[in-house]
This record gives C-alpha cells, structure tokens and sequence, in this order.
C-alpha cells in the first residue's frame, strides 16, 4: 500500500467510536447514562440526596424521591429539569419525568 492510499483509508478515532456504537446499538445507553449521571447537577445536591432511585424505560426518566413535598417542588419545575437533560443529552431523548 503505498502512503497516498493509507492516507486516504485512515479515519478519525471519533468515526471508528461513532461507527462501532452504531453497530452495537450503544447510542440510546450512552445517552441514558450521560442524563442518569448529570441528575445531581441539574436537580442541586439535596434533591439528590433524596432521591431513591432513578432509572429510564421508554423515554421516560422515573425518579424516585424519599418524601411527597419534594415530588411535589420537582412537580412544578418539571418542564425546566426536562430541558436541561434533553440538553445534556444533546438530543430531545426524554418525552418526560415521572416523579415516584
């Protein structure tokens, strides 16, 4: 192979990391866990510390919080937290939160 044609054959480390999870479906997962791990940023330290647990099926982020008064402010910001992980995942990924 000489130099010109290995030159055009390369490819970035980016592309082969896109095409492999791609090929393995790994896109939805990534996501899920990018938006599962920034939870503590976007809802503040004591929401989290609350919070029982938090998984997503579907679309949709279910987060489970110890007490009612706190299901009920998360409630009421709703739509701001929505955003601010749909922005995290750079995608309009989640269709909505379920506050348990």
């Amino acid at each position: 192979m000489n130099p010109k044609q290995h030159r055009n054959s390369t490819r970035t480390i980016g592309d082969v990391i896109h095409e492999f999870l791609d090929a393995y479906r790994l896109n939805d997962k990534l996501t899920e866990t990018r938006i599962i791990q920034s939870w503590q940023d976007v809802a503040g330290s004591y929401i989290n510390k609350n919070t029982q647990s938090i998984y997503i099926n579907n679309h949709i982020l279910y987060v489970k919080v110890y007490s009612s008064i706190i299901k009920n402010e998360l409630n009421l910001v709703h739509d701001d937290l929505l955003d601010k992980l749909n922005t995290i995942a750079g995608k309009p990924y989640l269709s909505k939160i379920v506050f348990l």
